[in-house]
């Protein structure tokens, strides 16, 4: 478990399909980022803490980041938030399940003593959303930011996309910010020198 300064304990768990997913717990509220198909490790976490599980954040709507979704909505509740973008590749996951909550760009999230701002970052999917906590000086960027490079492009038009969210990203989120991938190993701003070529493009 990773305690930030701003009392906000962040925990990952790896599926076996290789997707991170993320537990994030402050002032007795949990949240949850992008179950798979493995979170029995949560669950018990859950439980053992006997806390109430506040959001189901989704990064996007590629199956194997919200495989778990369902069932840990069935079992815990907590509001499912999505961005209205990705709504249609959602809804091709075959899930019953209805978003809770449209989260904008900008919007801010209060999770215990934290607040979550939700920025979009269309160009892996449409509606493709990064969170950041300012505060812990994190940010969840599932495929958009990954370690050394970013998650799969569909296109020219997908790639204008996500270069310009890859740029806002390099603009606002300062160098010492953790960043939590959706897979792979975590790195940090300042590690990623690369993006900052981005703002001369």
């Amino acid at each position: 478990m990773e305690k930030t300064q701003s009392n906000l304990a962040i925990q990952r768990f790896v599926s076996t399909t290789g997707k991170n997913q993320y537990l994030l717990t402050s002032a007795g509220e949990a949240a949850v980022i992008d179950v798979s198909e493995s979170y029995d490790e949560i669950c018990k976490i859950l439980d053992n803490m006997e806390i109430g599980l506040k959001y189901l954040l989704v990064t996007h709507a590629h199956k194997p980041h919200l495989q778990a979704l369902p069932e840990l909505k069935r079992n815990y509740g907590g509001t499912f938030c999505l961005h209205e973008y990705e709504y249609e590749l959602f809804k091709e996951s075959d899930s019953n399940l209805e978003p809770d909550r449209f989260v904008k760009d900008k919007a801010l999230l209060q999770l215990g003593d934290i607040e979550i701002e939700v920025l979009l970052t269309a160009g892996h999917t449409k509606g493709h959303v990064c969170y950041y906590v300012k505060k812990a000086d994190a940010l969840f960027s599932g495929s958009t930011f990954l370690k050394r490079g970013y998650g799969k492009i569909w296109g020219p038009k997908s790639m204008s996309l996500i270069l310009f969210s890859l740029k806002r990203l390099s603009y606002n989120i300062p160098a010492q910010t953790t960043i939590y991938t959706g897979s792979g190993d975590l790195t940090t701003m300042g590690n990623e020198g690369w993006i900052q070529c981005l703002r001369s493009a």
